[in-house]
């Protein structure tokens, strides 16, 4: 790997972020922003703030994509700081925590940002409006990691409690808990197909299905305490940081450590992020060291070792970076490495060994191959005598030898004697369903006894030849349910052209199917479908997909009539549909709807904002989120009445009605302790508690909401 370029902050990183444009932002540890053009490697914006941080490992600051805001926390003020990177100001500071605040974020959409403090409590606030959005139930100790989704849709917050809550802010719903790792949680990203990576400070990584909470797989370890991760922009490859320096490298498809000591620093690692095209890694440092890797290194000179026959010198490159095995570079490599094995095949068959060895030795000395040259060399000594029982037709022997020396499977004379073996199996299966045809197939397969796996074949073939009937039958009846028990009962079975046959018109119906699924053509994939449900190893993938069609015809049927109610439902039962297109514009409608009515409720207007919602109204899946907005609308009025020096019997009538509605939330607890500050009152919070609509589902009073203004 090598190192395009170093950058020497002379600060501690504290965050490096891959931002849009082909550009990298760097926050130091004097919340210093440095924006940088990653084509021309020049610093192209940023500002910095007066804030000092004394800590360098943990989510303190954030950035959006896009560049267009930040957030830090405050050292010793409980508070966080969101910054107009564009127009290098202060915008506001926020935080309600009882302590100090311990990890922010950012939503990439822009429309929220996070802070989590050390009292375990979550604050989501309007970015543009800093009204607070949501809060989460609490962990029981330091929030030490908070993560989004891409599409902002979920939230994830990792703790010191060794556990995950996730919240889905499509629905606003009761978060999910994670439970399984074994110390503070330091890092989560999201990965596709609803799977969720997280590290914990003793170096344990998990991936999760998010959808039913469960441990997908724990990976091999770091032998050192994590400090950060990212992950490839295609998702495919992690890297893992710690505090010692080290970077392991995981494949995300496999779910397999591909090497422990990727990378070697000499400083504690506080900051990764990835950028493609090319392949690069960029690492932040305690020392204020950023370094870009280019993890392919460089290409060209790559395909020209191989051009120029340097094949060892590009194998001991793939031994130092295993990342190359999914380079351009690799697979050129591979194809020019069985191009020689093919051509060394065919020139040990002619007796040319000298030739053979000359052209294997342009690959001697590559660990992974020697093996293979060795063996292939040493296996043709004996080619000639494997040839001549071929053409003597001393199958035993030749088999036996095939099994011994495996390359020889591979040659033409071994082909040979396959086909033949099948034409003359196929022939005694004829002859054994005719009139006195046993016999005459016995004398067919004799070459054959002592060979073990034929032999029991044969066997098979003559005791059971009525098995074999009734395959036929079943076959030409289309039922292929009988069929395959048949086939359980019998395995024997599968070595008849029917069957294979059969396993050919299945792999035809599924490759249909797909391309049907693929291009929307539902009927032709639907119809695929049924017939592959009677086939053992396709049936749950065309039930799956039988399932998946109906519920998206469902589901088109819906949006095609306007009808939200359905269409959301759909949504909620099945999470699959959130990867259609229909379901990514419904649901950028719906973030329209609650930026809308989040504008309106920072300005207390209740009735705007209940209209905003009206074509949402009897969607029960978007009752806890509209929730969560009128419940803002109603502090914000009381707010007003405070400040308009409203009666106390009027500010408590206020109180008592929003716990009624909505229970007791830090937005209400806020407005309390100023109620409180100015009035002498007697109203309980926790009093009023009991018997409130919060002991209720948001579909129970939701309505009662809209109704009730």
């Amino acid at each position: 790997m090598d190192v395009l370029k170093l950058f020497n902050i002379k600060q501690p990183i504290l965050l490096l972020k891959t931002l849009t444009n082909n550009q990298l932002g760097i926050i130091d540890s004097l919340n210093a922003l440095r924006i940088i053009d990653l084509n021309s490697y020049n610093v192209v914006g940023g500002f910095k703030s007066n804030i000092v941080h004394e800590r360098y490992i943990g989510a303190h600051v954030d950035m959006t994509p896009n560049g267009e805001y930040c957030i830090s926390i405050i050292p010793g003020a409980n508070k966080a700081a969101v910054f107009s990177v564009a127009k290098k100001e202060l915008l506001y500071k926020v935080g309600r925590h009882q302590g100090e605040i311990e990890s922010v974020g950012i939503d990439p959409n822009g429309r929220y940002c996070v802070t989590c403090g050390q009292d375990g409590k979550v604050f989501a606030w309007v970015l543009k409006t800093a009204r607070l959005a949501f809060s989460m139930p609490p962990h029981a100790d330091f929030i030490s990691a908070v993560a989004f989704s891409e599409n902002g849709q979920w939230i994830a917050t990792g703790s010191y409690d060794r556990s995950i809550s996730l919240l889905n802010l499509a629905t606003m719903k009761h978060p999910l808990r994670l439970n399984g790792h074994a110390s503070a949680v330091i890092k989560i990203i999201f990965l596709p197909e609803a799977r969720l990576l997280s590290a914990d400070k003793e170096g344990g990584l998990i991936v999760w299905d998010m959808h039913n909470s469960k441990v997908i797989k724990r990976l091999p370890k770091m032998n050192d305490d994590l400090t950060t991760m990212c992950v490839s922009s295609d998702k495919r490859f992690a890297f893992v940081a710690t505090k010692l320096g080290y970077i392991g490298l995981y494949d995300l498809q496999t779910l397999e450590q591909i090497k422990q000591r990727y990378i070697k620093e000499a400083e504690s690692i506080t900051s990764l992020a990835f950028f493609d095209d090319p392949f690069r890694l960029a690492i932040g440092t305690t020392e204020g060291n950023v370094k870009i890797y280019s993890l392919f290194g460089d290409e060209k000179a790559l395909m020209q070792l191989l051009h120029d026959g340097y094949y060892k010198e590009f194998y001991d490159k793939l031994e130092e970076n295993p990342i190359l095995q999914y380079s351009k570079p690799y697979d050129a490599a591979e194809r020019i490495w069985a191009d020689v094995l093919e051509k060394a095949r065919i020139l040990l068959e002619k007796n040319e060994r000298a030739k053979a060895k000359e052209l294997l030795d342009t690959f001697a000395g590559i660990s992974k191959k020697n093996a293979l040259i060795t063996q292939m060399l040493r296996s043709y000594e004996k080619y000639a005598q494997f040839q001549t029982y071929v053409n003597e037709s001393r199958f035993p022997l030749a088999y036996s030898m095939a099994k011994q020396y495996p390359s020889f499977q591979d040659s033409e004379p071994y082909r040979k004697m396959e086909i033949r073996w099948k034409k003359l199996f196929l022939k005694a299966q004829e002859l054994i369903l005719t009139p006195n045809g046993e016999e005459q197939a016995r004398q067919v397969l004799a070459p054959y006894r002592g060979i073990s796996d034929k032999t029991v074949l044969i066997q098979q073939l003559f005791e059971q030849s009525r098995m074999y009937e009734f395959m036929k039958k079943m076959i030409a009846q289309r039922d292929f349910v009988k069929f395959f028990d048949l086939i359980k009962m019998h395995p024997f079975l599968k070595e008849f052209s029917e069957y294979t046959a059969i396993m050919d018109y299945a792999d035809k119906l599924y490759i249909q199917a797909h391309k049907g699924y693929k291009e929307g053509d539902y009927a032709a994939a639907r119809k695929a479908c049924e017939i592959l449900l009677a086939f053992p190893d396709y049936a749950a993938e065309a039930q799956e997909m039988t399932d998946t069609i109906r519920v998206k015809h469902l589901f088109y049927d819906a949006i095609a009539s306007n009808n939200l109610v359905n269409a959301f439902s759909y949504l909620a039962s099945y999470p699959l549909l959130y990867e259609t297109p229909e379901a990514q514009v419904l649901e950028r409608q719906w973030n329209a709807v609650v930026d809308q009515a989040q504008r309106y409720a920072a300005k207390g207007l209740a009735k705007e904002t209940f209209t905003v919602f009206e074509p949402y109204k009897g969607i029960s899946e978007k009752y806890s989120a509209m929730a969560r907005v009128m419940a803002q609308v109603y502090c914000v009025e009381l707010e007003h009445q405070l400040r308009a020096h409203a009666s106390q019997d009027t500010i408590e009538q206020g109180i008592r009605k929003f716990v009624e509605f909505f229970g007791v939330d830090e937005g209400i607890i806020t407005v309390y302790d100023y109620f409180k500050a100015r009035y002498s009152t007697r109203l309980d919070l926790d009093m009023l508690k009991q018997g409130s609509f919060e002991t209720w589902t948001p579909a129970q009073y939701v309505d009662h909401i809209i109704q009730g203004v």
